[in-house]
């Protein structure tokens, strides 16, 4: 089995009576020690993702698997990038709300709904990725990028309890003022988080 990192194919090879399991074990502990991350990986050009498949291929024998191809990346950078996806998406979101919340007041709720479910998926990803790209603020004052983020996803979930039980109930009405007002509102100061994300991270030591 042949391995690449980033493109560009390595000297060794796997053999012999090895799980892909193993070697992809061996090889994110040494990238590890090497200060960086393994962000994707590749059996014969196809993702590794998670799901019922994902165990069957990594204990199949290497010499069933003709590539492994390994997207590496340091982890600053990393965290960077993740920090850009996620107010890349906020922003995008933030111009969705009212245009979303008109949809469901002139009752075009089969579009509607659709919308809405990508729409609050979207809203994970941000957080979740604000999340990840912050974790590394020491940080613990009421006012550091940390802590007002997980005081930003504290109140997104009641805003999100709301929309789901008036999706429940079928009232669109009270669902358009959720997306339009309150959502909308919060993501407008979550911009603020960001900026403050950014600034905290920038004066973080470079290892």
């Amino acid at each position: 089995m042949k391995i690449s990192l980033n493109g560009l194919d390595l000297t060794r090879t796997a053999e012999g009576d090895q799980t892909v399991e193993q070697v992809l074990s061996e090889l994110r502990e040494e990238i590890r020690r090497s200060g960086k991350v393994i962000t994707q990986v590749a059996l014969d050009g196809r993702p590794l993702v998670n799901g019922w498949q994902r165990r069957q291929r990594l204990a199949s024998p290497v010499s069933l698997v003709q590539r492994l191809d390994l997207t590496v990346e340091e982890p600053q950078r990393l965290r960077d990038q993740t920090l850009q996806d996620a107010a890349a998406l906020m922003e995008r979101l933030h111009r969705q709300a009212k245009p979303l919340g008109r949809k469901f007041r002139v009752g075009d709720e089969v579009a509607a709904n659709n919308e809405l479910a990508s729409f609050l998926e979207d809203l994970k990803l941000i957080m979740s990725g604000l999340d990840l790209s912050t974790r590394s603020i020491v940080d613990r004052s009421p006012t550091s990028a940390r802590q007002r983020l997980l005081d930003s996803a504290g109140q997104l979930l009641p805003t999100l309890d709301r929309i789901y039980r008036a999706q429940a109930r079928g009232d669109y009405t009270a669902i358009a003022d959720e997306v339009e007002y309150d959502l909308r509102d919060q993501m407008a100061g979550w911009k603020d988080v960001v900026a403050e994300a950014r600034r905290s991270l920038d004066s973080l030591p470079q290892v």
